[in-house]
C-alpha cells in the first residue's frame, strides 16, 4: 500500500528539507513526488493550479487536505501528528515558542536567502554578479541573529525552550548550508550554537534527510 501523504519538492530545497524533517521525526510514511526545480516543473500551469498557486516548493496533500508553503505543511502535521512537536498551549511557553519562530522567520531567514541568492546562485541562473554591497549587509544580519541565539542557547538547549521543537526544524536546512556559504566557521567559534547545532544534525531524522540530498 502506497503512503498516503504525499510532499512535492527537490531534496536539495531547503524548504523541502523542513518538511521532509519533520516527517521523518514522525515516522510517517510518504511518497517525495520530485519536482526539477531546474527544468521549471514547479511553474507548469498544472503544478501551479493543483498544488501551489506561487509555483513555489513545497507542497503537500494527504487523503483529506492539500496545504503549501513548508512551515504551514510542518504545522499541519504537528498539529496531526505532532505528540511532544505540538507548539505548546500555555501562555509563556506558547509566547516563547512564537517569539522563537517570528524571529527565524522575521530576522534569520531572509538575509541567509538572500545571501545563497548572491553568492551561488545569482551567477548560476545567468543573473549577473553578486552585489558586494548587498553581501555584506546580508551577512551583518546573520551575524547578529547568530549572536542572539548564542545568548539564547546559553539558558536553554533550544531554540523556544528546553525542548526541541519546530522552530529547531525551521532552521536546520539553512543553518547546514552555511557551510555552502564559507560560514561553517561563524557556528563552531559559538560554543553554545555549535553545541545546539550537534544536538540536531546528529537527530537521526535530520541524517535521514541529508542522506537523500
Amino acid at each position: 500500500m502506497s503512503p498516503v501523504s504525499k510532499v512535492y519538492g527537490a531534496t536539495y530545497s531547503t524548504c523541502t528539507q523542513r518538511v521532509l524533517f519533520l516527517l521523518e521525526e514522525l515516522g510517517i510514511p510518504y511518497e517525495l513526488v520530485s519536482i526539477s526545480m531546474k527544468e521549471g516543473e514547479h511553474k507548469t500551469p498544472t503544478f501551479v493550479d493543483q498544488q501551489h498557486p506561487f509555483g513555489r516548493l513545497p507542497a503537500f496533500e494527504d487523503a483529506t487536505t492539500k496545504v503549501f508553503e513548508s512551515r504551514a505543511i510542518c504545522y499541519y502535521l504537528a498539529a496531526k501528528y505532532g505528540g511532544p512537536l505540538r507548539p505548546p498551549c500555555e501562555d509563556v511557553k506558547l509566547s516563547r515558542f512564537q517569539q522563537a519562530a517570528s524571529v527565524e522567520y522575521s530576522y534569520f531567514d531572509p538575509p541567509i536567502t538572500q545571501l545563497a541568492y548572491q553568492k551561488l546562485f545569482k551567477r548560476q541562473m545567468g543573473q549577473g554578479e553578486p552585489d558586494e554591497q548587498l553581501v555584506h549587509e546580508c551577512e551583518r544580519r546573520i551575524q547578529e541573529c547568530l549572536d542572539y541565539y548564542e545568548q539564547l542557547l546559553g539558558e536553554d538547549e533550544y531554540l523556544a525552550g528546553k525542548k526541541f521543537t519546530l522552530v529547531d526544524i525551521f532552521h536546520a536546512p539553512w543553518i547546514a548550508f552555511l557551510s555552502r556559504l564559507e560560514m561553517e566557521s561563524d557556528i563552531s567559534s559559538r560554543k553554545n550554537l555549535n553545541a545546539w547545532w550537534d544536538r540536531v544534525r546528529n537527530r537521526p531524522a535530520w541524517m535521514a534527510v541529508t542522506n537523500m540530498a
